[in-house]
């Protein structure tokens, strides 16, 4: 941010956008009473929803930061993927979500003057375009590549542009974290929810989907009759799939928890507290065993980090777990079943492993071989389940368990590498990787005269390292919500190093944080 401008400045400041907002807002005005009386003779259903569509737009463009917090709030619910499922609208309906962040950016860049960002990690991402169309000239089938590579425009180029440059100071950015910290909150109670009342069937519009299944268990031998299990009712939130809605939720953990440290009310401070346990509720309610395993890799790494705290830290995490098994006491079922990955490697072992983690090795493995035999272009986007994953699962020195049907390989990394080939794979490892080395980096930079600021950086480190964590057990699908991430993270690596550069050699005045503000 700024410094504070003086007396005149600020007024000539404040009189030149009042100038550009009723310079806009009255043509806009006009414009709506206009068009409600030209299509009057429609109906008045016509009428009023052309008058409601021009209103948005209006406070849209005038108001940019309201626009940005909606936006993200809906991408993050996942409303519009919701409305096409729930309401049987049209797939574009769903695209235009992100697209609507062109409203905001054309109020900053047209009445208050403002740059466009671009950086480092944009063009990275364009590089990795660039590695996708390579690719697709492999692909058997040419139609599912150019989805997949569209897919990667709107859900990843284009928001991830549009996130960074709408988001343009750090109380936008701490805003926007609420926001989302609220959302994942909300979907928390929801699921708690349904725990507690046993309302599986109440699904709340879609936010709060349920999976019903039947798993097996780890008794047996690898040949040998297995028993089914009850999955009780995983939580799904508005995904429609457990594994993925505990992904999205233990990414906005570390949001929360920062919040709660930086706060400055004390109902601020309560509220980020109880938001933290109805996300840790989530993800537990989702029974997502690939979750926990990154949820506690996360808190040794805290502990190796907070050295003065590491004890009082450790005996957070066991009070955590005894909380999880209490919330959620079919738990403990699932977690001991992670004790059958022994059973992969010997067959005298005392635990096997249960029916889905023979096929997630599977599936891994065959993408594995695939990147193997195709180890620099790939298979081409959206190739490998379609066209290959059936053969591979046959491969005798990998099939631990039969899968007849087309599957995708649970694993980002193996997929991406089938499906991009050693190319695609090292750019997008060096384009993340680059970006948490600059988080890391800046924490560390900024730790001993601006600890918020360094703080704030630790804070996306943990999410992003959260997602990538949960997708070793995970493709990469719904990736909104990936690229969401890394465009708040540049976005407070990029404001933080600007606040930093403008507040450094003024550590008298730096006590007051602009991110309490």
């Amino acid at each position: 941010m700024q410094g504070r401008l003086p007396n005149e400045t600020a007024a000539t400041a404040l009189l030149t956008n009042t100038r550009s907002v009723v310079s806009l807002g009255i043509p806009l005005l006009f414009s709506m009473l206009v068009l409600t009386y030209l299509t009057s003779s429609r109906g008045a259903v016509v009428s009023l929803g052309v008058a409601t569509l021009v209103g948005i737009v209006t406070v849209m463009v005038l108001w940019p930061e309201l626009a940005t917090l909606t936006v993200v709030c809906v991408l993050y619910l996942n409303l519009m993927a919701i409305a096409v499922k729930e309401l049987h609208l049209t797939e574009w309906v769903a695209a235009m979500g992100a697209l609507s962040l062109c409203l905001p950016l054309a109020s900053h860049l047209m009445l208050r003057r403002q740059r466009i960002k671009t950086g480092g990690i944009l063009m990275l991402m364009g590089v990795f375009l660039v590695c996708l169309l390579f690719s697709s000239f492999f692909a058997k089938d040419p139609d599912l590549a150019t989805q997949r590579i569209l897919t990667y425009v709107f859900e990843g180029l284009v928001l991830y542009f549009l996130v960074t440059n709408v988001i343009r100071d750090l109380g936008t950015l701490k805003r926007v974290m609420w926001v989302v910290v609220l959302g994942a909150a909300f979907l928390g109670s929801l699921s708690l929810y349904q725990a507690v009342t046993g309302a599986y069937t109440q699904r709340f519009g879609g936010l709060a989907q349920r999976q019903l299944a039947f798993e097996e268990t780890g008794r047996g031998n690898r040949t040998g009759p297995r028993e089914e299990m009850r999955v009780a009712d995983r939580a799904s939130g508005p995904i429609g799939d457990p594994n993925r809605y505990a992904q999205n939720e233990l990414m906005i953990l570390p949001f929360a928890i920062f919040l709660l440290w930086y706060e400055r009310s004390r109902l601020g401070r309560l509220v980020a507290a109880g938001s933290a346990m109805l996300i840790l509720a989530a993800v537990t309610l989702s029974y997502s065993r690939g979750a926990f395993v990154t949820l506690a890799a996360l808190l040794l790494l805290l502990a190796m980090r907070q050295r003065e705290r590491r004890w009082s830290i450790l005996g957070g995490a066991a009070l955590l777990l005894m909380l999880l098994v209490a919330i959620a006491p079919g738990y403990r079922g699932r977690l001991e079943t992670l004790l059958g990955v022994q059973g992969l490697f010997s067959a005298q072992a005392s635990e096997q492993p249960d029916g889905a983690t023979r096929g997630r090795t599977t599936e891994m493995l065959a993408a594995v071989h695939v990147f193997r035999d195709y180890p620099i272009f790939g298979v081409g986007p959206a190739q490998y389940a379609p066209f290959y994953s059936i053969s591979y699962h046959r491969n005798p020195e990998i099939a631990f368990r039969y899968l007849p049907r087309t599957r995708r390989a649970h694993n980002l990394y193996a997929e991406l590498a089938a499906e991009t080939g050693l190319l695609g794979l090292t750019v997008f490892l060096f384009l993340v990787g680059r970006l948490l080395y600059q988080l890391w980096q800046a924490s560390r930079r900024w730790v001993f005269n601006r600890p918020d600021l360094a703080n704030l950086a630790t804070t996306f480190v943990f999410s992003i390292a959260a997602y990538l964590g949960t997708a070793l057990f995970l493709h990469l699908s719904y990736e909104r919500y990936y690229w969401l991430l890394l465009a708040l993270a540049s976005a407070a690596l990029q404001l933080g190093s600007a606040e930093y550069r403008s507040m450094r050699g003024l550590r008298s005045v730096s006590s007051v944080s602009p991110i309490r503000q």
